[in-house]
């Protein structure tokens, strides 16, 4: 025991060196950002990678009353709390559906097209923005709200997994009780997976909240503008950056995220465990 302990342990100290540095590797940005933002534009560009000499907030003030920030983050809250919400609606409805009928045909076959459909990449982004428009889901809040809740087919496949790992005698008792499939649903099956479904959620806040790429593309009026759009139009010009003030702004705006993930942490860490048991 004792020559196998002495095989493995180096291995253990190699895995943690790679680790560690992996974890310094992202930090790296993270310091970048916050150094920047303490700067005035005049050293940032004479010291770009040094510490500030003189640290300011200033950058914050102008951020938040220059970058029309107090808007874009009430178009952010309530796209990402809409969407949040139906996805989950969507996640637990159609997992649980999918899960009843596991054992037949029909279920197998529903199943594995939700699982080939993470592999067909998305093409579509010219008829999605056409459809849009005929549906009158473009340049308006709710149709950023809908559409950002229907990417569900990772969260199904994962809570399917976890869906797969309760036992059928839990639901028959629940039946037995005089619970219908709603009730059996909301008041038991969903207890159980409530990691997966707080990590899922966790995932979808934060790509919703920092999405860029969709608003940008069906967004047009500047009162709709979500945090990533104000930073990104209001601190850049056709020639320059102001990035003091937009990483001082990018701070400001992960600060939400980061107090979530922490509120929900040990939840989405029982989670990713119980997924990778599974």
């Amino acid at each position: 025991m004792k020559k196998k302990r002495l095989k493995i342990q180096p291995l253990h100290l190699a895995g943690r060196v790679v680790i560690y540095l992996y974890a310094l590797l992202l930090t790296v940005p993270f310091f970048f950002v916050i150094v920047t933002a303490l700067k005035t534009t005049e050293e940032r560009i004479l010291n770009p990678v040094g510490m500030p000499q003189n640290p300011t907030l200033q950058n914050f003030v102008t951020a938040w009353t220059d970058g029309g920030l107090l808007t874009a983050a009430k178009n952010s809250i309530i796209i990402t709390g809409g969407s949040t919400i139906l996805f989950m609606l969507n996640v637990i409805l159609v997992s649980y559906c999918l899960n009843k009928i596991r054992d037949k045909k029909i279920g197998v076959f529903l199943y594995m097209t939700f699982l080939a459909a993470l592999f067909i990449p998305n093409v579509g982004t010219v008829t999605g923005l056409v459809l849009r428009r005929n549906l009158g889901l473009y340049n308006n809040l709710f149709g950023e709200i809908f559409c950002s809740s229907i990417g569900i087919t990772t969260a199904v496949f994962i809570v399917s997994g976890f869906l797969r790992t309760i036992p059928k005698e839990l639901e028959e008792a629940a039946m037995l009780d005089g619970a219908n499939d709603r009730q059996t649903c909301m008041r038991v099956i969903v207890p159980v997976i409530k990691p997966a479904l707080v990590s899922m959620g966790i995932i979808h806040v934060t790509g919703t909240w920092n999405s860029a790429l969709g608003p940008m593309l069906t967004l047009r009026d500047k009162e709709l503008f979500t945090i990533p759009m104000a930073l990104l139009v209001n601190f850049t010009s056709e020639y320059s950056v102001e990035y003091t003030t937009m990483f001082a702004g990018v701070i400001m705006t992960a600060i939400p995220i980061v107090i979530v993930y922490v509120k929900f942490q040990n939840a989405f860490i029982s989670a990713m465990a119980g997924s990778v048991k599974g």
